[in-house]
């Protein structure tokens, strides 16, 4: 009997990647619930085996997906903030980040059966880690735009969150106006009031 080709690490990373990216599509499309490691595997063509070698359950990969693009939108938002550390960079940035968030539904629109369904099969700390990565984030991004808070950090970050959220109203917005132009108005009057 031939023995099963053994995967090298940058096999495993590639697969790891391939798998991540269809989680992600998926999870746009169609949903957690609806979206199958079978049909994942069928996709990034890989054996089941071979998934189940590289994530323990089907939760592990979309929590390890949800936190890559976490930290892609982080990283691209400490760039801006290094590259233009003023009040406007601070404030371009979080408009990339609402329009990221208006693409990426899982990203913010958490109280839905859907994403309940996946947090409630994943323990308890991943859920904290997916949480506190926001307010690092948040952080992480202050000392790269160089800015000084007016106001105390959690109420700072409270504020932004809560702005963000509006993503959550923008199909009753889009029927008077648009959506993006009404965020943009609050960020910058927003940002305006945060920072020194």
């Amino acid at each position: 009997m031939p023995s099963k080709p053994v995967l090298s690490e940058a096999d495993k990373k590639a697969i790891r990647k391939k798998l991540e990216d269809l989680c992600e599509e998926c999870w746009i499309a169609q949903g957690y619930k609806k979206t199958g490691i079978k049909n994942l595997c069928d996709k990034a063509d890989i054996s089941i085996g071979t998934f189940y070698t590289l994530y323990p359950t089907k939760e592990d990969l979309f929590f390890e997906t949800i936190m890559n693009v976490q930290r892609g939108l982080t990283e691209k938002m400490i760039d801006i903030n290094r590259n233009s550390q003023t009040k406007e960079g601070f404030a371009q940035s979080m408009k990339i980040l609402f329009r990221e968030y208006d693409s990426k539904p899982f990203l913010y629109n958490v109280h839905t059966p859907d994403f309940q369904s996946f947090v409630t099969k994943i323990p308890e700390e991943m859920v904290k880690k997916i949480k506190l990565y926001s307010l690092d984030s948040f952080r992480q991004v202050i000392h790269a735009a160089n800015l000084s808070l007016k106001i105390e950090e959690t109420l700072a970050y409270g504020i932004l969150s809560a702005l963000l959220s509006t993503i959550s109203a923008k199909e009753a917005l889009s029927a008077t106006c648009d959506y993006f132009t009404v965020y943009d108005f609050m960020v910058d009057s927003l940002v305006a009031d945060i920072f020194e």
